[in-house]
């Protein structure tokens, strides 16, 4: 609310104006009350109260309660400089004309200051102001403690919903002296991360709507922090995007999280200051999604009859992707054939190559201890990872003269084998179980 004053030689021409004003700014500065200041036709007192509660979200000691007496001799004109359409949106409603609302009262000397500055001061309004942060935001809901927003309001109203609630249950309950590592990518704003991760793992049916929630989830940030713990890189880390999704995989899928870690050392994804969590596990998961389809062959080298199983393999693959038109396609390896142009620990590609493929197949023929070997990692992966079945099939070519050839370990006797005399027929049983694992079939 704006006023203009029509008649303004008093002031104009008060030689004492701006040391009262002054005056006024610095007495309400320091706390202090303000008598008798008269500036033309009207008159300007104000009393200081000191703030009750030292945790106050206002940054001052003190507020001013002004009294503004309007004198006779000015024709004051008032008006609005911004608000009337807040105003007309509430006009047929009765009830809001009785309403207290707050505002402004600015005082102009002059109609020329007026018109000069009325649409200086609508422009700072409405352009250049410097909005409520979501962090500040969040505040004002989740620190409340009026009971205007009750924890049975976050939960049911459809503006908030559980993730509010759980954000207010775990928000100034982190204990950053146990997660070290996860302090610098929580603490500038916790609530607007705790608040987005939760919607978007409820959102994922990751987390449900109830107290275990946060049990699981707090579980998962003391796991994340042992991971960062377990890779100095990601220590200088501090994007909430890249927490969120480590939390995610801890919750949601654990077996994906070295490979995640993995990528995001090789790709320098920790360097990333600000980046969406969400964006992050859509890229990855594509990734996965890729590496579902590779197919690592365990295998001995340098021998024809192997070398021929390995040439089976790779015509059916072919043959599925084109008959399916995969995309991804299926992609056969072997750890002999692997070429990324640096020099490598044998033991060690293999063990990446296994860990992150889809599917071993085993090649049991020749009775070859490093394949046993390679066979007992994917076995030992899937019992870590809490699944019954390890992602592997394997065959044995009966067709061989040696009877110690042919041998299959005992621990391996009772395990399903693809075991043939006849190529063709391999070829065909082995297209049908890799349709099979691949869902491509019934």
């Amino acid at each position: 609310m704006c006023a203009t004053l029509s008649h303004q030689d008093e002031i104009d021409h008060d030689p004492d104006y701006l040391n009262k004003v002054q005056s006024l700014f610095e007495k309400s500065r320091l706390g202090e009350k303000t008598t008798g200041l008269k500036f033309g036709d009207f008159n300007l007192s104000s009393s200081a109260s000191r703030l009750q509660k030292p945790d106050d979200l206002r940054s001052v000691s003190y507020y001013q309660t002004a009294t503004l007496t309007l004198g006779k001799k000015q024709n004051y004109k008032f008006f609005r400089i911004d608000g009337n359409h807040r105003l007309s949106a509430t006009s047929e409603d009765v009830k809001f004309r009785s309403h207290n609302t707050p505002y402004c009262l600015i005082f102009f000397r002059t109609e020329e200051e007026t018109a000069r500055f009325s649409r200086a001061l609508f422009h700072n309004i409405n352009y250049k102001q410097v909005p409520l942060t979501i962090e500040q935001n969040l505040k004002l809901i989740l620190d409340d403690d009026s009971g205007l927003f009750s924890d049975d309001t976050l939960k049911t109203n459809p503006s908030f919903g559980w993730a509010y609630y759980h954000a207010r249950k775990l928000n100034n309950h982190l204990d950053f002296d146990l997660l070290p590592h996860l302090k610098p990518f929580i603490e500038k704003e916790p609530r607007t991360f705790l608040v987005g991760q939760f919607s978007f793992l409820i959102s994922q049916k990751v987390l449900n709507e109830n107290e275990n929630a946060i049990k699981r989830y707090k579980d998962a940030l003391v796991k994340v922090n042992s991971l960062i713990d377990q890779n100095p890189f990601m220590k200088d880390a501090n994007n909430p995007g890249l927490l969120s999704a480590l939390v995610y995989y801890e919750i949601h899928q654990p077996s994906a999280i070295s490979s995640f870690i993995q990528w995001i050392s090789q790709n320098h994804i920790h360097l990333i200051e600000h980046s969406s969590g969400k964006d992050l596990i859509q890229i990855f998961d594509k990734i996965l999604e890729s590496r579902s389809r590779t197919i690592f062959v365990s295998m001995p080298f340098g021998k024809d009859v192997t070398e021929n199983h390995y040439k089976i393999i790779e015509r059916i693959c072919d043959e599925i992707n084109e008959a399916h038109k995969l995309k991804p396609q299926l992609v056969v390896r072997r750890v002999d054939w692997f070429q990324d142009g640096t020099s490598y620990e044998i033991n060690n590609k293999i063990i990446e190559m296994m860990s992150d493929c889809g599917l071993l197949i085993g090649d049991l023929t020749l009775c070859n201890p490093n394949v046993y070997h390679e066979i007992g990692f994917i076995m030992g992966k899937a019992k870590a990872e809490g699944s019954d079945t390890p992602n592997m099939l394997l065959f044995l070519d009966e067709t061989v003269p040696d009877e110690k050839d042919k041998f299959v370990g005992f621990n391996l006797r009772g395990v399903k084998q693809l075991r043939f005399t006849q190529t063709e027929k391999f070829a065909e049983d082995l297209r049908d179980n890799i349709e099979r694992f691949y869902k491509l079939k019934a």
